[in-house]
């Protein structure tokens, strides 16, 4: 077979076997995720399982530094001046923010496992044909 694509349907038993045995192990489970997100949404767990990593360390120094900002705040200053009151602003504007944007992930969040085990799917299918044509004789 020279063509790019390889279907499910042109494997054979062993090849099929292959593939079931390579998902099991690179498949992304969706009740994980949403565990991960209804558990710690706003640190952007959800997104390092789904190997969003950028996105993750974003949102998780969105919570982060604005949460022990506001701990260091409250637990040290006496006094609240107009200093203060703006960077308490800030780093609770922060926290609001990253609430909202993992309440907006959760609408994407099915999606994105979808498209992470197609691309597992594709790959390991793309591996099969390689080994494939790599067995076949000249």
């Amino acid at each position: 077979m020279n063509n790019l694509n390889i279907s499910k349907m042109d494997l054979t038993l062993e090849e099929l076997a292959v593939l079931e045995s390579e998902m099991l192990k690179r498949k992304k489970n969706k009740e994980a995720a949403w565990g991960l997100w209804a558990g710690m949404s706003f640190f952007g767990a959800h997104r390092f399982y789904t190997e969003n990593y950028k996105y993750a360390s974003a949102m998780l120094l969105t919570s982060i530094i604005p949460i022990i900002a506001i701990i260091i705040i409250l637990s040290t200053v006496e006094y609240y001046n107009g200093f203060t009151q703006f960077f308490m602003s800030i780093f609770i504007f922060l926290l609001i923010g990253s609430v909202i944007w993992s309440w907006i992930d959760a609408f994407f969040l099915n999606k994105r496992i979808d498209d992470l085990n197609e691309n597992a799917e594709i790959l390991i299918l793309n591996s099969i044909r390689e080994q494939r044509n790599f067995r076949k004789p000249e």
